[in-house]
């Protein structure tokens, strides 16, 4: 996820205090090992409470962030060949966040994509990953939201972004997914809380499909006849590194969903030394004739020593034949998912109990005195029968700071129909202000 700045306008500058997990500091680029706090949202503290409703406004904050990238490869839906195309955009994510008053504030953001004509000459050989349907630029209201905060409650209701295990923003190209509807967070104790969310449509990379691929159109998540989705969960912190988080998801016309985990971090001997794990439990129940049922598990492990790490995870997924597991809405909750393939296209492509694993290895540079910077080394098979899928990764990411980020990926993705076999590159640098 991206770490925005925000700088606050009016009269004089107040400083304002951001409460967030701290990132897992093995995570490079965009393979993320699963951690406590996965799907912990971000919580925004005003330094001060309005005392009207003109100094919402006064107090106001405008963050942003500038997004350079380029892709060279094939996009993954309407390129059924897999050629090789290229694409360098500018853009980013840039917002407003008026102060509390009476614990209520707004926010809006907009998210943008703008094609570097002078660079991308040939529209024909275009990749489709940064543009909307038509392969021109794009920028859209991503997120529009009323929100309420108090020392318990935290909601918003809108147009807003959302990280759970079946709907998450997932930002992995110009645009997270966002969705239309409402999240709230209850925390009952310093170690006990509640999750709600009810969403109906989204918009995003990942919210394009074989029909509508318009990332930047708010569309239904299911159908026209479908109420969205609806979850609650449990999550409770047993100790300070350790969570166990259980979720229900209720998908109109598609499945209702049940997922359990347990994730947390053990030290050895120092700080320097320890082991992440994790174990998931996922039930998904068909509905409406969807074909979306089965049974996923899964775990992972992962030691560090001294920014050097390396570890494994394996899913297997248990479906009656005809049936297949779903990521949801967004990258999904799986620990062997990779940049491109998840355990869902391999379930989706046989209809049978599939399997994954995936391991990996990455350094951390900040013993070597170049803090910022984390090098990874991915590989995952994905298969059934004689269906396979194989994905090769290399990350490069540098974060020196808070405001700059650059991250280099390159995925080798191989499949048992070879005509989707395809290499492609995808760089970024983001700076918030």
């Amino acid at each position: 996820m991206i770490d925005m700045m925000y700088i606050a306008l009016g009269d004089e500058a107040i400083p304002q205090i951001i409460e967030k997990k701290a990132e897992p500091l093995e995570q490079g680029g965009l393979i993320h090992s699963k951690m406590p706090g996965r799907f912990e949202e971000e919580t925004l503290k005003l330094p001060k409470e309005a005392k009207n409703f003109d100094e919402m406004f006064e107090y106001a904050d405008a963050y942003g962030t500038v997004r350079l990238a380029y892709i060279r490869g094939a996009h993954k839906i309407s390129n059924i060949l897999k050629e090789e195309k290229s694409a360098s955009v500018i853009g980013g994510q840039f917002g407003i966040r008026t102060a509390a008053y009476k614990g209520f504030g707004l926010h809006i953001a907009t998210y943008i994509s703008q094609n570097l004509g002078f660079v991308n000459q040939d529209k024909n050989t275009l990749n489709e990953d940064f543009f909307n349907i038509d392969k021109d630029s794009f920028a859209y209201l991503a997120e529009a939201d009323v929100s309420y905060s108090d020392e318990r409650v935290d909601a918003k209701i809108g147009r807003i972004k959302i990280d759970t295990p079946y709907a998450n923003s997932d930002d992995i190209r110009m645009a997270p997914n966002t969705f239309e509807g409402a999240w709230a967070n209850i925390k009952y104790t310093e170690s006990l809380a509640t999750q709600l969310v009810h969403i109906k449509k989204w918009a995003g990379y990942d919210s394009q499909d074989d029909i509508v691929f318009s990332q930047d159109k708010f569309k239904n998540l299911v159908n026209e006849e479908s109420n969205g989705m609806t979850s609650a969960s449990l999550i409770y912190k047993y100790d300070t590194e350790g969570e166990f988080s259980f979720w229900y998801n209720y998908i109109d016309k598609m499945s209702a969903i049940s997922y359990a985990e347990i994730s947390g971090r053990y030290f050895l001997d120092s700080d320097s030394f320890h082991i992440d794990y994790g174990v998931q439990a996922s039930n998904l129940q068909e509905l409406e004739n969807s074909a979306i049922a089965g049974n996923v598990l899964g775990v992972m492990t992962l030691i560090d020593y001294n920014g050097l790490y390396f570890g494994g995870s394996y899913n297997k997924a248990f479906v009656k034949e005809g049936n297949f597991i779903s990521n949801g809405f967004g990258g999904g909750p799986y620990f062997t998912s990779l940049d491109e393939a998840t355990i869902e296209a391999i379930s989706e492509i046989s209809r049978k109990d599939s399997e994954a694993f995936r391991i990996g290895a990455g350094y951390d540079f900040v013993n070597a005195g170049l803090d910022g910077l984390v090098a990874e080394l991915v590989y995952g098979e994905l298969y059934q029968g004689e269906n396979k899928i194989i994905e090769k990764d290399v990350i490069a990411a540098y974060e020196p700071d808070d405001k700059l980020k650059v991250e280099v990926i390159y995925t080798r993705y191989c499949s048992t129909d070879t005509i989707n076999d395809f290499d492609r590159v995808h760089m970024r640098m983001d700076y918030s202000f």
